[in-house]
């Protein structure tokens, strides 16, 4: 699922009154604010723990210290099936191995 997906989704939720805001408004406090944030939270990233939920709501950590870039690419479709594939099997994403590709290439052909 895309990022864009993802927040169609929630919002669809939303819209659809499938989201309980039946608490929102009234004051909570101490042990029962937290808990009761906590479960929100989960709710809305759609997470079981509230490790996962900071994590998405956060957002994924830098690849590096250094800025990144993004490039868009057209490839074959047979070519994008088997590196979709790949990265399911390695339990990974399309970019990290399209990543891991470009650096072994250009460390080849700088050599």
């Amino acid at each position: 699922m895309t990022t864009d997906q993802y927040y169609a989704e929630l919002e669809s939720q939303y819209m659809n009154g499938e989201i309980d805001w039946s608490q929102a408004g009234e004051p909570q406090h101490g042990e029962q604010a937290r808990r009761e944030a906590q479960a929100l939270m989960m709710q809305v990233t759609g997470t079981s723990t509230i490790q996962e939920a900071m994590t998405v709501a956060l957002g994924r950590p830098r690849l590096s210290a250094e800025p990144n870039e993004t490039i868009r690419t057209r490839v074959p479709k047979p070519l994008l099936t088997q590196v979709k594939t790949l990265a399911k099997k390695r339990q990974t994403t399309v970019s990290q191995i399209v990543r891991e590709a470009m650096t072994e290439y250009v460390g080849k052909m700088a050599a």
